[in-house]
């Protein structure tokens, strides 16, 4: 399925609000080459080095100043966004955070702050001040894992019934809104993912023990302006570093980034990468 071409009432700049890792800079790259003038707005500092390789300008503002976001959209006259890369939510909890009062004003607004619940205020108030919020995956739909192994090295069948089961938990934490990433072993959980991250819940699982599968899944209700679950060369990397032996992500649910890399790596360290096609 191929991205509508752009509406021609519209510019042509699109906005990439940048999280942390090498994925905005992939989407920044995957953006020019369908024509759009792209200008990254990231965090000051926290921007992956290399962006402004594929980047036509950057501008960044500083954490939890959202007045300062919205008066980059107002100058830069921004009509299109997309959002990528990791929004680290322990940022809220770090000491010394200057909150604007708009910023206040939102988190006032929320029950809780759970990821999703955060992100989609988020794109509420974009949406609410003219802001055409894209879904990611319209830049990049050909990056969707594909059903099937990728690998060299396929699961056994103590892996495949860990696979079947890391699903089934993977659905119920992302129903719960704690994170798209499990780790198992013998049909229990050793690592879930929350706050920490995707990495650090694969470390986590090497600690407790060698040989983890690794689930990462599509949210239930998930919205796919945000938050699409990404697995990249790091991810591999990681696996390796804490012995995992398998890493199943949602067919047509998540996006690889690196492709070839991670396979290569993965051959290389006798992982199964795969894609999988959730029926539960």
């Amino acid at each position: 399925m191929k991205m509508a071409d752009p509406d021609k009432s519209k510019s042509k700049t699109l906005a990439l609000l940048a999280g942390a890792g090498r994925f905005p800079i992939y989407l920044a790259e995957a953006a020019r080459t369908k024509g759009f003038e792209v200008v990254v707005i990231g965090l000051e500092g926290r921007l992956e080095p290399g962006m402004e390789k594929f980047a036509d300008k950057i501008r960044t503002f500083r954490f939890a100043r959202f007045s300062d976001l919205l008066g980059i959209l107002e100058a830069e006259k921004i009509e299109r966004m997309v959002m990528a890369g990791k929004a680290d939510k322990r940022w809220l909890y770090q000491p010394g955070v200057e909150f604007d009062d708009l910023a206040l004003a939102m988190l006032k607004k929320l029950p809780d702050r759970k990821d999703d619940t955060l992100m989609s205020l988020i794109v509420r108030e974009l949406e609410s001040r003219g802001i055409q919020i894209l879904e990611t995956i319209d830049l990049i739909r050909e990056w969707l894992a594909p059903e099937g192994p990728l690998t060299r090295q396929k699961p056994d069948a103590k892996q495949s019934a860990d696979i079947e089961f890391g699903f089934r938990i993977a659905k119920e934490i992302g129903r719960l809104d704690l994170g798209q990433t499990v780790a198992v072993l013998d049909r229990a959980v050793l690592a879930v993912e929350a706050i920490e991250g995707t990495d650090l819940c694969i470390l986590r699982a090497g600690q407790m023990s060698p040989g983890a599968v690794i689930v990462k899944a599509l949210k239930p209700g998930q919205s796919l302006k945000f938050d699409v679950p990404v697995a990249g060369l790091s991810t591999v990397q990681t696996m390796v570093q804490a012995q995992a032996k398998v890493l199943a992500v949602e067919a047509g649910g998540c996006l690889l980034v690196e492709r070839e890399e991670m396979v290569k790596l993965a051959d290389s360290n006798g992982i199964c990468l795969m894609g999988v096609r959730y029926q539960g």
